[in-house]
């Protein structure tokens, strides 16, 4: 009798290994800004790998004026959870709390008329990947015209969108804004992906990520077409009753930890496995993030 399969973890490089691996999907924000050949090695390198770092996006001034902007953000939520009083600044939102959920549903979060301030929290059933602690901002840029502007800047979506095009040969548009704040989230989602429809997210890194216990965005290269790791998992699951989503069978894979400077961009396909990797006690990590799905005509 054949022994029963369970799911299987990539291994997570690290060191030396992890160094070689980004160097190779890392390129400068200036040269692919300015150079034509740049840009469409940055665009052949994501299409074969479903992931690349860019360097370099943001300067360290814009960087701090969206982190101080957030910190506003923060102290006014803070006031509501300790008083029930709504500061100004977040009067005109959604606010989704473990006691209350003024808007439900991934759709409508993204389809939102204002910003969602959107906290995260442990499962009724005790299941695991909650992001229990996690504070997930969609549309940010609706909360203020000045954050309309840092966020425009921070973003590149001119660039970013020419990019992706020209590795999918698809044109993508720009759908909507998140900003992720992390501060000790353990109970972090397993490797999963986003669907295999076309859909890519960039993650702007306003903090750095240099270290596990900082949460980094960690991906497996090349799962994002159509793999054996994603034949396996459909296979698996499928007996198994799991949600096709769930990457359960990467044991012969390796993943990678997008370690970043604060500035740096990461784009990746969300076909691919992917995962926030869990923080330590004291980690810290904010990102902004914009999602590119394809144009509609």
């Amino acid at each position: 009798m054949q022994p029963k399969m369970g799911p299987t973890l990539p291994t997570l490089l690290t060191g030396h290994a992890l160094e070689g691996e980004l160097h190779r999907i890392t390129f400068r924000y200036t040269d692919i800004s300015q150079s034509r050949r740049s840009l469409a090695l940055a665009a052949w390198a994501l299409n074969r790998n479903g992931i690349i770092r860019l360097t370099g996006v943001v300067s360290p001034n814009l960087v701090l004026t969206l982190n101080h902007e957030i910190n506003e953000l923060l102290k006014s939520l803070k006031i509501y959870q300790t008083s029930g009083i709504l500061p100004d600044n977040i009067a005109n939102t959604y606010l989704n709390t473990q006691e209350k959920l003024m808007l439900a549903g991934y759709k409508k979060l993204v389809n939102a008329d204002k910003a969602v301030i959107n906290t995260r929290f442990s499962k009724p059933d005790g299941r695991s990947g909650s992001d229990a602690g996690m504070i997930d901002i969609f549309h940010p840029e609706k909360l203020s015209s000045e954050l309309d502007q840092t966020i425009q800047n921070c973003t590149q979506i001119t660039l970013i969108r020419k990019l992706i095009s020209l590795s999918t040969l698809k044109k993508v548009q720009a759908k909507c804004h998140n900003l992720y704040i992390n501060e000790g989230v353990q109970d972090t989602r397993g490797f999963h992906c986003d669907g295999r429809a076309l859909k890519f997210k960039s993650f702007v890194f306003l903090t750095d990520v240099k270290e596990l216990e900082d949460g980094p965005y960690c991906y497996v290269k090349g799962t994002h077409r159509n793999s054996s790791a994603w034949d396996h998992t459909c296979k698996f699951n499928s007996m198994n009753n799991i949600d096709p989503c769930e990457f359960t069978q990467l044991g012969k894979n390796n993943a990678l930890a997008m370690l970043a400077t604060a500035g740096d961009m990461v784009i990746s396909s969300q076909s691919g496995a992917h995962r926030g990797h869990p923080q330590g006690p004291d980690g810290h990590r904010r990102v902004l993030v914009t999602m590119y799905s394809p144009k509609k005509h």
